[in-house]
């Protein structure tokens, strides 16, 4: 690389820097709710930033490499996180999965760099030494992303239609990180194909993370207010449930028998028990209490724990006991809902009640 094209190269980076600042402060300032949606959008922002502050500041193409690795794994993961909580909560427990094991690979493969050391694996020649395993692993992930990606994109772009400007909106903000992804895709595959300079690499991932960045700063107004209650555009569209669930019967069964109460309690149970199908039960706890049912679960145990601590029946009840008795299948799972829904320490709260 010659000097006047490294240099222009790296004062790009700064700037990009510079700017992932900018849309930082963006996100912390406007994004509202949920705070773990803006975690995620702080985390993509980030990543960005790091990575391209090391950029900017190394001396060697070798140098800040384990960094610069982690950026697209952080990139990755949140932007999968992003989509999960924005439009597909029902499957938060395979994002969470994913998200949890691209987290575990990059943190053996840093305790990994520390042991072998980070000259030995980032040596001066082009390739990076990591062991057969931990190279699987690493494309695996950079597999699971884009088919995480692919597949909310399509069900967003052409399976979804909510006849609304706020859909309307989400699709053409969706369709700007496809663009984005596709490219990224397109570009990693003829890397590989053909030897490409490190002068183009390094205007390309410029020009992909400006325009990722863009994207988070112009995202649509209303997801900083609604994020949280948006999940598939549910709450676009005012539906009628009622030619396909009858509320009454959901009240009954779950609040009247207390389905909540049972430690196995299941979406696609209760569904069955409605004789509904689970799609129509998410929707529908969607709509009416924008939260996702196991949350629903979580919030009525808690509250009847509330209620029942005002019981003499259940005056010398631990708080093991109690949480037992109202659904939750151990004290520790207890308590982080507890928390969420009421605030405070319940030993706090018997105490109080009981004085």
């Amino acid at each position: 690389m010659n000097f006047p094209t490294y240099s222009l190269i790296q004062s790009t980076y700064f700037f990009l820097f510079l700017f992932s600042i900018i849309v930082l402060l963006d996100v912390l300032i406007r994004f509202k709710s949920p705070v773990k949606l803006k975690i995620f959008f702080l985390l993509f922002v980030l990543a960005i930033g790091v990575g391209s502050f090391c950029s900017f500041i190394r001396t060697s193409p070798e140098q800040f490499k384990l960094i610069r690795m982690i950026c697209p794994m952080l990139l990755g993961t949140s932007l999968v996180q992003i989509f999960t909580n924005l439009y597909f909560i029902q499957h938060k427990k395979i994002a969470n999965i994913y998200t949890i094991a691209a987290y575990a690979i990059y943190i053996f493969l840093i305790f990994y760099v520390e042991v072998i050391g980070y000259d030995t694996v980032f040596s001066i020649s082009k390739s990076v030494n990591l062991p057969i395993y931990l190279d699987f692993f690493i494309e695996l992930d950079f597999v699971l992303f884009n088919l995480f990606c692919f597949y909310y994109i399509y069900n967003i772009l052409f399976k979804f239609s909510f006849k609304n400007i706020y859909f309307k909106k989400i699709q053409i903000w969706t369709f700007c990180f496809f663009m984005v992804i596709v490219s990224n895709l397109i570009i990693s595959l003829f890397s590989i194909i053909f030897d490409v300079s490190s002068q183009f690499k390094g205007v390309i991932t410029i020009i992909l993370a400006l325009v990722m960045l863009l994207i988070i700063l112009y995202r649509p107004n209303f997801i900083n207010r609604n994020g949280s209650k948006i999940s598939l555009g549910y709450l676009f569209n005012k539906i009628d449930f009622s030619s396909k669930l009858n509320e009454i019967d959901f009240a009954f069964h779950f609040y009247t028998n207390l389905y909540y109460k049972n430690k196995n309690a299941d979406v696609a149970e209760f569904s069955d028990i409605l004789g509904v199908s689970k799609d129509i039960l998410i929707k529908y706890i969607y709509f009416k209490y924008s939260m996702s049912f196991d949350e629903l679960l979580n919030k009525s145990r808690v509250e009847y724990f509330v209620e029942i601590i005002k019981d003499a029946e259940y005056k010398n009840y631990t708080v093991e006991a109690l949480a037992l008795e109202v659904g939750f299948s151990s004290r520790q799972r207890f308590y982080q809902p507890f928390k969420k829904y009421h605030g405070g320490n319940p030993s706090d709260l018997i105490d109080i009640i009981n004085d």
